[in-house]
C-alpha cells in the first residue's frame, strides 16, 4: 500500500516536471536571445516583406535571408534600410539587358509584375558590390508613403540632424553610410551626366550637390575617393526635379 502510494507521487512530480520543462522550453524557444526565424514563403507582390525576411541570427545580428528572396527572384541582390523612415527594402538590378540605364524595375514590381510601386534599383551602370565611387538607387516617391517617398522628411533640418544612417546589406557584406546632404537636384540622369571614373567628375557631382543642398553636415568629410551613396526620388508636381539623400561609407562588415 506504501510502496503503491509512493509510485503515484512519484508518477505526479513526473508529470509535472515534465510539463514545466516543455513550458521553459517553448518560453525560451520563443524570448532568449530574441531571434527571429527566417520566413519559408514569400509574397513579392506586397509593398515591403521586411518582416519576413529580416531576422537576427544566434548572435543577435541582422541578416537577411537572400536565399528565399533570390530563389524568387534573383535580381535581388541588396537591401537597403534607413533608420528612423519606412524604407526597408529589397534593392533589384535588371539582369541580361545590353541597356547599362535600364529602368526596368521603375515600374515593376520586385515579383515582375508591371504596375506601381515598381521597386528600389539600381542600373546595371553601377556594379552590384556597392565598390564604385558612386551607387545611385531609385524609388518612387509613393503618396501611401511607401518606397522612397519618406526620404523628403530629410528635408526638415531637425529630421536631418537626428537620422543620419543608411545600411546596405548584401551576401556577402553590411555596408553603414553616413547621410551627408539632401539636396533639390535636376533631373539629370546622375551616371550620364558625370563620369565618375574621374575624381575631377565626382569633384564636380559633389560640388553640384553641394550647390543645391537643402540640408547639409559640414562635419562629414567626403572626398572624391570615398565611396558614395545617393538616394534619389521625385517630386510631387515637380517633374523637373529630384530629392537626393546623399551618404558616405564610413563601415564596411563581411557576413
Amino acid at each position: 500500500m506504501i510502496k503503491s502510494e509512493k509510485k503515484k507521487i512519484l508518477s505526479a512530480l513526473l508529470v509535472i516536471a515534465f510539463g514545466v520543462s516543455v513550458f521553459l522550453a517553448g518560453y525560451y524557444g520563443e524570448y532568449a536571445g530574441d531571434t527571429i526565424s527566417p520566413a519559408a514563403t514569400l509574397d513579392l507582390s506586397q509593398d515591403s516583406v521586411a518582416d519576413e525576411v529580416k531576422y537576427r541570427d544566434e548572435s543577435g545580428e541582422i541578416k537577411i535571408d537572400f536565399e528565399l528572396l533570390q530563389a524568387q527572384n534573383p535580381d535581388i541582390y541588396a537591401w537597403i534600410t534607413v533608420p528612423g523612415t519606412g524604407i526597408d527594402y529589397p534593392v533589384l538590378q535588371k539582369s541580361g539587358t545590353e541597356d547599362i540605364y535600364d529602368n526596368y524595375y521603375l515600374d515593376h514590381k520586385a515579383d515582375l509584375s508591371e504596375g506601381l510601386p515598381g521597386a528600389i534599383y539600381t542600373q546595371p551602370v553601377n556594379s552590384r558590390d556597392f565598390k564604385d565611387s558612386v551607387t545611385v538607387l531609385y524609388g518612387h516617391n509613393m503618396k501611401n508613403g511607401g518606397m522612397f517617398s519618406s526620404l523628403h522628411e530629410f528635408e526638415d533640418s531637425k529630421f536631418f540632424e537626428e537620422n543620419r544612417q543608411v545600411i546596405i546589406y548584401t551576401p556577402d557584406d553590411t555596408f553603414i553610410y553616413e547621410i551627408f546632404a539632401a539636396a533639390d537636384f535636376s533631373d539629370v540622369l546622375i551616371p550620364y551626366e558625370y563620369d565618375f571614373t574621374e575624381d575631377s567628375e565626382i569633384r564636380r557631382y559633389l560640388e553640384d550637390v553641394e550647390s543645391c543642398k537643402v540640408n547639409f553636415r559640414h562635419e562629414t568629410e567626403v572626398v572624391s575617393s570615398d565611396k558614395i551613396l545617393t538616394l534619389s526620388t521625385c517630386y510631387s508636381g515637380r517633374d523637373e526635379n529630384r530629392l537626393l539623400i546623399q551618404a558616405v561609407l564610413t563601415e564596411e562588415i563581411q557576413a
